[in-house]
């Protein structure tokens, strides 16, 4: 019963088993990434990651939408709009890279955040936990890949 609540002291912290990166865990998993979230509220136009800076958590929507773009001005393009139980950040910071694009809120947001030294203190405490996300995380590029190859099929066949 204690478990239970301490899942629901986190609002949102339901939808961590709901992404691709946390798929397939237990939950006692489940019970020790939620441990770890942050929630993070933020105004419609505030910047959330500044392209090409370290990144330094990752962030699960939890309630409004935030868009994804590159460039300024004219050349700023959206990538995409995120909204409930979608990820971003992860990508910087599993690869340890630089962060690709920005993100903004596009309105109102509500997030539950997990930094970088907290993700990387468990994965390392726990290999099982650790597993899970490098696997989930390969299947989930494997996925974009795909999606990413047949758009450019696509595209080339229009030419």
């Amino acid at each position: 019963m204690a478990k239970i609540d301490a899942i629901e002291t986190v609002p949102g912290s339901e939808l961590i088993q709901d992404t691709f990166l946390f798929k397939f865990f237990n939950f006692d998993e489940t019970m020790a990434m939620s441990a770890l979230c942050r929630r993070e509220e933020r105004k419609q136009g505030e910047l959330i990651i500044e392209e090409d800076e370290l990144g330094q958590a990752l962030y699960l929507v939890v309630g409004g939408h935030v868009r994804v773009y590159k460039g300024e001005g004219e050349t700023e393009q959206t990538l995409a709009r995120l909204g409930r139980g979608e990820l971003f950040g992860e990508m910087s910071l599993i690869e340890g890279n630089r962060t690709s694009a920005r993100v903004k809120a596009y309105n109102e947001v509500d997030c539950l955040l997990i930094t970088k030294e907290d993700l990387f203190n468990l994965m390392g405490k726990d290999v099982q936990i650790s597993a899970r996300v490098y696997k989930n995380f390969t299947r989930m590029l494997s996925e974009r890949l795909r999606i990413t190859s047949e758009e450019l099929s696509t595209w080339k066949a229009s030419m």
